[in-house]
């Protein structure tokens, strides 16, 4: 075992409240070991979270992003336009710095076209990584909302069930009296973010020395895609509480690329973030 490292995915600040019960919400054994993914933001907590050195953008610049996107999500609720604009000038600032590397290249020496060319593709690589901490971003705001929204249908389920109370009226009753929204209403799993894509842009910055304890609706997709066996050793590893709610369960590792959890081909990967060969851990319950 050449790993040092384990970060949870596909959330990033934790198990999301108040989900539909099965076992794709499950949130499993507790592994002080596992970090969460912190998405470069300032004041990184300084236990529970990995914060990669190769993000683009420095905590202040995240911050701003992160500003502008929760403006760009308020101003999309208000009804207003947003985004075509903003997609349309990236794709003509991009098609722009192509023609122009294009147009630089005549007559230059292969030396200088060959610099040329590692410059372009530098940019390139950074253009990526922007993209993919972005999007981290978004994710992490999209889990802020969840959380707002499991909080509020809890205080109104609870102002329903008080004000049963008060009345005196039998709990079915009331609960067909009062309006649906009052009720005990779990987050439909449809708002949580896609995990493929989740995973897909955490991979640009996880070291190589890395396993990925996954969760959620990733573990369940895991477990039918690839072949799991029993990681006792990963338990002491990760401090790891070997039950789920009281019940026993063993610790599974299996082997893959991203490439391959994601469903992608080989070939689209090669030389990517998703080329490397992973660690994956889950669990299940214990015969």
């Amino acid at each position: 075992m050449n790993e040092t490292l384990c970060i949870r995915l596909p959330l990033l600040r934790g198990p999301l409240p108040d989900l539909p019960s099965g076992p794709e919400n499950t949130n499993g054994p507790a592994w002080p070991g596992a970090l969460r993914l912190w998405p470069g933001l300032p004041d990184c907590p300084d236990t529970g979270w990995h914060c990669p050195e190769n993000y683009p953008f420095t905590p202040r610049e995240a911050a701003a992003c992160l500003s502008d996107l929760r403006q760009l999500s308020q101003t999309a609720l208000s009804g207003l336009p947003v985004g075509a604009t903003a997609a349309g000038n990236a794709r003509a600032a991009r098609q722009a710095a192509e023609m122009a590397l294009l147009k630089n290249l005549d007559g230059l020496s292969p030396s200088q076209e060959q610099k040329a060319k590692q410059a372009e593709a530098a940019r390139r690589a950074r253009l990526e990584r922007e993209q993919a901490q972005k999007a981290l971003l978004w994710f992490w705001l999209q889990e802020e909302y969840l959380a707002d929204l499991a909080e509020l249908t809890l205080r109104c389920a609870e102002k329903a069930e008080n004000l049963t109370a008060a009345l005196g009226v039998e709990e079915d009753d009331a609960l067909r009296s009062l309006p649906a929204s009052a009720a005990r209403v779990p987050l439909d799993q449809g708002l949580v973010p896609p995990w493929r894509v989740a995973a897909a842009n955490a991979a640009y910055f996880l070291p190589d020395n890395v396993a990925l304890a996954v969760e959620g609706p990733m573990r369940v997709a895991l477990l039918e895609m690839l072949e799991f066996t029993p990681a006792p050793h990963w338990a002491e590893f990760l401090g790891c509480s070997l039950d789920v709610a009281g019940e026993a369960v063993t610790i599974l590792e299996a082997r893959a690329p991203l490439w391959r959890v994601l469903g992608r081909a080989p070939s689209a990967s090669e030389g990517g973030p998703w080329a490397a060969e992973r660690v994956w851990l889950t669990w299940r319950e214990s015969a």
